[in-house]
């Protein structure tokens, strides 16, 4: 049911209707500290020490299909490069919903994290990827093309990450909800 609401009146959110407290309207406990970081600080440090990520997306039969790609973080999103005649092109035009699994390169401790995708096609923003994307050096460097009209610059904006950090035994895992500005409220696992 539709139903318009005062200036004064607010329609209470999706989390207030389910009998949970908005967390722009109450105290949210933040995440509990990892290994000595907030999980914030440990969840861009992750993404900015990784390169390459896992990225699954749902084909049209409904199969898993997952690849691996170069990402690039900038801000509160992720930005890799595809084929406009590939598979994940598809999926993701079809349903942007993507898992994205990462890290353990260097230390055993990852993210996997529920996003969603969509295509960049402003024209300034994809010259401001590319000049980011070409300060990269060595191994971390790859250059996407994307003036062709076969290659898309694809932005992933995490909805769900689950933070996994083995470093210490016995490891833990944390299930956070992206807010805007990469806040995070934890989640009942």
């Amino acid at each position: 049911m539709w139903r318009s609401f005062s200036s004064r009146e607010r329609e209470p959110s999706k989390r207030a209707r389910n009998g949970m407290a908005s967390s722009r309207h109450s105290t949210v406990a933040a995440p509990e500290a990892v290994g000595g970081l907030d999980p914030r600080a440990l969840c861009l440090e992750i993404l900015d020490e990784n390169r390459v990520m896992s990225i699954g997306t749902v084909r049209g039969d409904g199969w898993p299909h997952v690849t691996l790609v170069n990402y690039l973080r900038l801000g509160h999103a992720l930005y890799f490069v595809i084929s406009r005649e590939s598979q994940k092109f598809a999926n993701i035009d079809r349903d942007p919903r993507v898992s994205i699994a990462l890290g353990g390169s260097q230390n055993p401790r990852g993210l996997s994290i529920a996003a969603r995708a969509m295509e960049v096609r402003d024209s300034e923003r994809i010259k401001e990827l590319n000049r980011a994307i070409e300060a990269r050096s060595g191994p971390a460097a790859f250059m996407p093309h994307p003036g062709s009209p076969s290659v898309a610059i694809m932005e992933a904006r995490p909805v769900i990450i689950s933070l996994v950090d083995y470093t210490a035994p016995p490891g833990s895992r944390r299930l956070m909800r992206v807010i805007e500005d990469w806040r995070l409220e934890p989640l009942a696992s």
